[in-house]
């Protein structure tokens, strides 16, 4: 089980939700909840990648999860000043995807 694994099949099932969302949100007619939802999941799925390239470029563990934390606020920030009522879904797509990356990682544990 490698986490180059894991990262990659995270990003796949998020952009697949990300699809269904933007759908699904289409056709209840909240296409701005559906849009919001769909960059947090893709945002989120990038999340992996962003700490795997901190930690490799030797940064301490520490400084890399607050830097990240930091990254991820203000995005939310910026969203919340831009799409004003649905920057909510953004926030709540970059959780989703966290979620969706303990799933795979734990789905990939089990199968080893």
């Amino acid at each position: 089980m490698t986490s180059a694994g894991i990262l990659q099949k995270t990003v796949v099932a998020c952009s697949i939700l990300s699809i269904a969302a933007v759908a699904g949100a289409t056709a209840i007619g909240h296409v701005g909840i559906g849009l919001g939802l769909a960059a947090g999941l893709l945002l989120g799925s990038a999340n992996g990648y962003l700490i795997q390239g901190l930690i490799n470029r030797g940064a301490p563990f520490l400084a890399a999860s607050l830097l990240r934390i930091v990254f991820f606020t203000s995005i939310v920030l910026i969203a919340a000043l831009t799409m004003r009522q649905a920057a909510w879904s953004l926030a709540l797509g970059i959780g989703l995807a966290q979620l969706v990356m303990v799933a795979v990682g734990v789905r990939m544990g089990l199968r080893s």
